[in-house]
């Protein structure tokens, strides 16, 4: 496995074909649908009737929908006759539900106590390792055989090249943690103790890419059905229910801690059957799932707020200097900066992105967001950095009187240079992309004729978005700063006030001379 380049190789071996030696070199069966999902395109698989069976004798039911499988997005469910609103399609037992407690072997719990808790999906994938290892064995063998061997499009399982491709360090970064932290606990917790009395696989050889597979499969199906706190759960049959933003199914608890799948309209024979996984960025729906949703309304951009993050931009847009800063001269300035006056420093610190406890964490979003396409604390920042003095601000402080997108500041001179400033961030962002938008259009359009692979054209189509979403957030700040000059301007002509002041009482009362 070489971390760097984020990607899973056993001695030249591919993840699905290692993990699929793990598994035969256990003495274990891999079922045809679950060879077919690891990506062979020679045979569609069977409807994991098996599965079905398992779930109906355990004493839950699935009605009205049958397995289905494209051969790009894998397992899926449709509705099998004309379904009416709020029909259970499938109810779950309890007892079906692949997760951990206290009943779970006490060394397999001593290794999920080591997992950090912002990998939850590592607990979980440590229990499905366990389950896959004992074969028939395992009240859930059902479940495990009917899992994807492989699982297409994890950046996780991208080489170096394409991962590369991405080109937007969040994602990339986040990556390369899971990597190194599968290499670094397999090595350091899981050989250790093989085939010792600590060993809840009973020496198996349990390496990065078993336990990467596992991952893998946890991130991309399990349910945090009894919140964030508590541990996962595989819900089978459920998780092969694909996502949207406008679902026409969901999960809601059943009697006796069953969990359910309940139309939320009529559906027609036929029709897909979808639940939504969230309100998540593509981020998220990349790094867990293998895709993105083209023009994501929850899509962001993150930034690492920094003093110096405005001030190279306000130098870049030649805000408080005579000219526009190169690239160059704006990292000079962001690097080499004067203390702030008390008044900055204290605003700062009220929109916790300074001194103790400090949130650093801001966003630039879709244009039709709520509050604007501006993380409010980013533009509340903007605003204050560009202020002359507190004087400028107008008697406002904090986030609600400082970071409304569609209440610009009193003085039109700081609003502009907030507004330039922000504009001037996008444009800084931008150019760290080797390639335009137009370009990675291009790429696309060329796609097949250039040999991509389906991971290359996601990375392409993942960059592309977050380029798109800069453009927008750089063009709405333009005409929001233009439509508050014409504004000012129309309320200076009508009655001589400046913006942000109350016009001046019209001597005729608006009835003309």
């Amino acid at each position: 496995m070489q971390v760097g380049q984020g990607r899973f190789a056993v001695r030249n071996v591919s993840p699905t074909r290692a993990m699929r030696l793990f598994v035969q070199g256990r003495g274990f069966q891999v079922s045809a649908s679950a060879a077919s999902s690891a990506g062979s395109q020679q045979q569609q698989p069977p409807p994991a009737a098996d599965l079905v069976q398992w779930v109906e004798s355990s004493g839950g039911s699935v009605s009205g929908v049958r397995i289905t499988r494209n051969p790009s997005s894998g397992f899926g469910l449709q509705a099998a006759a004309d379904i009416k609103s709020g029909s259970t399609l499938i109810s779950l037992p309890s007892k079906c539900h692949l997760t951990y407690d206290g009943s779970t072997d006490p060394r397999l719990l001593a290794l999920i106590d080591q997992v950090p808790t912002e990998l939850w999906g590592a607990k979980l994938a440590l229990q499905v390792v366990a389950h896959r290892l004992l074969g028939d064995a395992s009240p859930y063998s059902p479940y495990i055989r009917n899992l994807p061997i492989g699982v297409a499009g994890l950046p996780m399982f991208y080489d170096g090249p394409t991962l590369s491709m991405i080109q937007y360090p969040p994602v990339t970064a986040q990556v390369k943690k899971r990597c190194r932290w599968l290499l670094s606990f397999t090595q350091q917790m899981l050989q250790p103790i093989r085939g010792g009395e600590k060993d809840p696989f009973d020496g198996a050889d349990v390496d990065a890419n078993a336990l990467g597979w596992a991952l893998a499969v946890v991130t991309s199906r399990a349910f945090r059905t009894r919140g964030p706190d508590q541990p996962a759960a595989m819900l089978p049959l459920i998780d092969m229910c694909n996502h949207s933003f406008s679902p026409n199914a969901k999960i809601k608890p059943g009697p006796g801690g069953a969990m359910c799948m309940v139309a939320t309209r009529q559906l027609k024979e036929g029709e897909p059957v979808l639940i939504s996984y969230g309100n998540l960025q593509n981020d998220f729906l990349l790094m867990d799932y293998g895709f993105i949703v083209p023009r994501n309304p929850y899509d962001t951009v993150q930034l690492s707020f920094t003093r110096g993050l405005i001030e190279g931009a306000k130098a870049f847009a030649g805000v408080g200097r005579d000219d526009m800063a190169s690239n160059e001269e704006a990292e000079a300035v962001a690097a080499d900066l004067p203390p702030l006056p008390a008044w900055q420093e204290k605003e700062l610190a009220a929109l916790q992105l300074v001194g103790p406890g400090a949130n650093v964490e801001v966003t630039i979003r879709h244009v039709d967001a709520e509050g604007g396409p501006f993380d409010p604390r980013l533009l509340a920042a903007a605003r204050v950095l560009c202020a002359p003095n507190a004087q400028a601000l107008g008697g406002r402080s904090g986030l609600r009187q400082l970071g409304q997108w569609n209440t610009p500041l009193p003085s039109a001179a700081a609003e502009t240079a907030a507004a330039r400033t922000l504009a001037a961030l996008c444009a800084v962002l931008l150019s760290n992309f080797p390639e335009t938008v137009q370009e990675d259009m291009q790429l696309l359009a060329a796609a097949t004729e250039a040999g991509l692979t389906a991971e290359q054209q996601t990375a392409i189509s993942f960059r592309m978005g977050k380029k798109a979403l800069m453009i927008e957030a750089m063009e709405a700040v333009m005409a929001q700063l233009a439509a508050n000059l014409a504004a000012g301007k129309a309320a200076a002509a009508a009655g001589g006030s400046k913006p942000g002041q109350k016009p001046k009482p019209a001597t005729s009362k608006g009835f003309g001379k």
